[in-house]
């Protein structure tokens, strides 16, 4: 069986570091040997909820202190780098005396924001493999510290895994000369599936939007078109809920425009729940607004969840979304179109039981977790044989 070390990025159990742990449950329970590196940062109760979750699935894990390679704009001084660039220095020392310890045989990097899982790599000469979940630029406004250095990194690593062809895409000049592929994630069926959740006579329609609240996700449109639908389509009976933590100047946006168009009774801004099943259950149309979505977590678990999902028409949740088929897409940016949307699926009410099946049975077929493991330990095997090989000949 495989030691396999996962360099995480971040604590905050949001949809880059759910999709990790689905993961490593199921290698785990194939009897793989799974160990985190995870950054020592976050207040203690986020560490707690990542570390509950992990003592479950039973892997080893440890807290160190290293640094994304990525900056916003107003870190983009020198010295901030260069202590980024130093505090992952000393940490690599540290990083190899586990992976020694453990025994590694692949080192895994879960996001593209962290270049210290190949440098580690090339350290303890273990193979590496990275996977790309986000846009740095179009996602979170992130740019690289040393574009150099990770063209690089990237060249030297021996598989990478992006979640989509829309990730590979807007990555397609750095992943040049790279082994490349993509696998859409895969899904622990069973924690997001709800069965009969279909409301057949809804008196209050609701709506969900979920996902962390900023700009990129696209909250603004969710909101604007339930404001059209209410003044200028005499729809009442709906309810918007927008869920996800409200901590910056978007989200202060947000609430002012709901209460300055006086939009208070049928829009609520509720804060990031990690089980969002009760909330799904009441949900009847769930909505993907984001306009670079890597693939789509929150799209897949709504299919799942039975709620019909109408999504912007672009990125990853274009990948997804069969339009008229398994769900809805619109214009994406067109909050009209949204509207339009909306009130279709609305005032048809009884043709979306064909459309909730269609997205139920597309997601537990393309989403499975265990089809996703079966292509991550085929890429894990592949590499290991080939490195046995090469071991041989030498």
């Amino acid at each position: 069986m495989i030691r396999i070390l996962f360099i995480t990025h971040s604590i905050s159990l949001y949809g880059a570091t759910r999709s990790l742990i689905d993961l490593a449950s199921e290698l785990q329970r194939l009897g793989h040997h799974l160990f985190f590196f995870i950054p020592q940062e976050g207040n203690l109760e986020e560490r707690h909820k990542l570390t509950d979750i992990l003592d479950k699935i039973g892997v080893t894990y440890t807290f160190l202190t290293y640094c994304p390679a990525v900056h916003r704009r107003e870190e983009h001084s020198f010295w901030l780098r260069d202590f980024r660039k130093t505090t992952n220095k000393k940490c690599l020392k540290e990083m190899e005396e586990y992976v020694n310890s453990w025994r590694i045989d692949i080192i895994h990097t879960n996001s593209l924001t962290h270049l210290i899982g190949i440098q580690l790599s090339q350290r303890v000469h273990k193979p590496h493999v990275w996977h790309i979940r986000e846009g740095l630029k179009k996602d979170f406004s992130l740019y690289y510290d040393n574009k150099l250095q990770y063209k690089c990194g990237l060249l030297k690593t021996k598989q990478i895994i992006c979640i989509s062809n829309y990730i590979q895409k807007i990555h397609r000049k750095m992943l040049l000369g790279t082994h490349v592929t993509t696998i859409y994630n895969g899904f622990n069926i069973d924690n997001y599936i709800l069965e009969e959740a279909y409301h057949e006579n809804p008196s209050i329609f609701t709506i969900m939007i979920c996902g962390s609240i900023q700009e990129s996700k696209g909250q603004f449109d969710a909101v604007k078109a339930i404001e059209i639908l209410i003044k200028h389509r005499e729809i009442k009976n709906i309810r918007l809920r927008i869920v996800g933590n409200c901590c910056n100047e978007y989200g202060r946006e947000i609430k002012k425009y709901i209460e300055e168009n006086h939009l208070e009774s049928y829009i609520e801004m509720i804060t990031f729940q990690l089980d969002l099943k009760k909330l799904r259950k009441e949900a009847d149309i769930a909505l993907m607004c984001s306009k670079s979505e890597g693939l789509g977590r929150v799209t897949v678990e709504s299919m799942l969840s039975e709620n019909v999902v109408i999504g912007a028409s672009c990125a990853g949740t274009a990948e997804i979304i069969k339009d008229g088929v398994n769900g809805y897409l619109y214009e994406s940016g067109n909050v009209y179109d949204l509207s339009e949307k909306l009130y279709n699926v609305i005032t048809h009410w009884s043709e979306q039981q064909k459309i909730i099946k269609n997205a139920k049975e597309y997601a537990k077929l393309n989403f499975n977790i265990e089809n996703y493991a079966e292509k991550i330990c085929e890429i894990y095997f592949d590499i290991l044989s080939v490195k046995k090989r090469k071991n041989k000949d030498v």
